[in-house]
Parts: C-alpha cells; sequence; structure tokens
C-alpha cells in the first residue's frame, strides 16, 4: 500500500469511527427522548384519566341531583293537585248539602259574620231564594248576636252558595268560594296534614 493509500484508508477508518461514535451518541439520545416522551405520555395519560373521572363523577353527581330534584317537584305537583281536588270536593259537597244542613250551616256562619248592634241584610242567590225553608229568617235572627238583626233581601244575587251581608253601603261576601279562597292556606295545610301524615 502506497503512502497515499494508507492516508486515505487512516482517513476513511476515522471517519467511519467517528461517524459511528456520532450515530451511537445519536442513538443513546434518540432512546433518552423516546424513554422522556414516553414517561411524558404516561404522566399526562394519567392526568387525562384522573380529569375525566373527575368529570364523570361530577357529571353523576349532578345528574342525580337533577333527577331528585324532578322526582321531587313531581311528587309536590301531585300533592298540590290531590290538595286542590280535595279542597274542590269540599266546596262541591258544601254546596250540595241538603236543604236543611245548608241553612242551618249558613245561619251559623252568619251568625259569626254578623256585626253586633247593627241592622243589615242577607242577600242570597236566585237557587238558594227559591228553597229557603220555612221560619228561616226567625231562625237566622235567633243565633245572631244581642241587637243585631239581618232581613232577608228579595233580589237575588250573583254567587252560587252562602250569602253576602250588605250594612249600608257595604257588602261582605260570605258565599263559599270566598270563604274557601280566604282559608285556601289553612285549609290546604289541613288537607296536607290528613293526606299525608
Amino acid at each position: 500500500m502506497t503512502g497515499l493509500e494508507k492516508i486515505i484508508e487512516d482517513i476513511r477508518k476515522e471517519s467511519e469511527e467517528s461517524v459511528g461514535a456520532v450515530m451511537k451518541e445519536a442513538e443513546e439520545k434518540t432512546a433518552g427522548i423516546r424513554a422522556e416522551a414516553k414517561a411524558e405520555a404516561g404522566k399526562a395519560a394519567l392526568s387525562i384519566r384522573k380529569e375525566a373521572s373527575v368529570r364523570t363523577e361530577d357529571m353523576k353527581k349532578r345528574t342525580e341531583s337533577a333527577a331528585e330534584l324532578s322526582r321531587r317537584k313531581a311528587i309536590l305537583t301531585a300533592k298540590q293537585e290531590l290538595i286542590s281536588e280535595a279542597i274542590e270536593k269540599a266546596l262541591s259537597e258544601a254546596e250540595a248539602m241538603p236543604d236543611e244542613q245548608y241553612f242551618a250551616t249558613v245561619i251559623s256562619m252568619a251568625a259569626r259574620a254578623a256585626h253586633p248592634e247593627e241592622t243589615g241584610e242577607i242577600c242570597f242567590c236566585g237557587k238558594d231564594l227559591k228553597r229557603l225553608p220555612a221560619g228561616f229568617s226567625e231562625r237566622l235572627n235567633a243565633a245572631l248576636p244581642e241587637e243585631s238583626s239581618l232581613s232577608v233581601s228579595k233580589e237575588a244575587v250573583r254567587i252560587s252558595s252562602g250569602f253576602l251581608l250588605k250594612y249600608g253601603g257595604v257588602e261582605e261576601n260570605c258565599s263559599f268560594d270566598a270563604v274557601f279562597a280566604a282559608k285556601r292556606e289553612e285549609l290546604q295545610d289541613k288537607v296536607r296534614g290528613i293526606l299525608f301524615s
């Protein structure tokens, strides 16, 4: 081998060794980068799984809470409907009482509503005026507070049941509708106690 060939051979060997060292270093760096990336990917995946788990649990709780709220609203609505139906039924039954019981109730209500030491007028709907029992006015006035009196008006008023009291120009609505409306909350509490205790 000539001197030039030997120099070329040495350069080639040196070059191969240098390339080999660079390649080895590159492979080691690549392996390190891969390991680092794999570790980072593992951490990211774990973080994503934890976050997804938290979100899923939160969503589950919110869904359960919304379902419970919806269930309670449905129960409350059903209870309110039952209470309203019970009150409406009681009103219908009060309006449909037999005449004797109906007018005994009217006398009792009028005795509580009448103004002491005043003379007034009791007014009925046309249906009730036609079915007033004999001696009603006397029985009514006997039940009133002392020195109070009510005369029965011959003119029908626009109510479905019960009566109106008139003192001078002032009317007091004692119709069953008005009494039930005024006592609605109290009646609801009583009905609720009966139905749901």
